[in-house]
């Protein structure tokens, strides 16, 4: 009996404690617009653009990006990265458009290419072709785009520079 009473009342129980913890974060989140329109800002960032508290989505993205390197897999998508965070495609893209001032591609292209270059700076022995393949890059060309609207020098010149820069002043 104790158990059919448990498994009416703890769905019951679960959603009231979801919608409280709901609710306050909507008055937090009313209090913050409310305080920013007081002060003369704006709630809105641009007259499309997602509003000021979405920074909190943005700071959850990079956080996520950096702890588990999802963008080491080939396939990784932005309908992957938005199920993880609990938001939907359209809303993170406009959130990483405008914080980043990158696409969602570019983005992530972004973060391969900061792997790259740290796991040059770790092993000097790789590769370009290798670095672009173990920072999630589909193809050489790719990685080469990527890196130079990144860094504006090809991997392949930053790599030689490094050797060089290790070889004159070695540690």
């Amino acid at each position: 009996m104790h158990m059919i009473l448990m498994l009416f009342f703890a769905p019951v129980l679960l959603t009231g404690v979801y919608l409280l913890g709901r609710s306050r974060a909507h008055r937090e989140t009313a209090q913050r617009q409310s305080s920013l329109a007081k002060q003369g800002g704006n709630t809105e960032s641009q007259a499309d653009g997602p509003a000021v508290v979405d920074q909190f989505l943005y700071d959850r993205c990079c956080r996520y990006m950096a702890d588990r390197k999802p963008f080491l897999v080939e396939s990784f998508s932005l309908g992957d990265l938005a199920s993880v965070l609990f938001t939907n495609k359209v809303y993170l893209s406009k959130t990483i458009n405008y914080y980043s001032g990158k696409n969602f591609r570019s983005y992530i292209n972004y973060y391969r290419v900061m792997y790259a270059m740290e796991l040059f700076r770790r092993n000097k022995s790789l590769t370009v072709s290798e670095l672009g393949s173990l920072a999630g890059f589909h193809s050489g060309t790719t990685f080469n785009q990527a890196f130079k609207a990144v860094m504006q020098e090809s991997p392949s010149t930053w790599c030689a520079r490094l050797r060089k820069k290790n070889r004159e002043y070695p540690k």
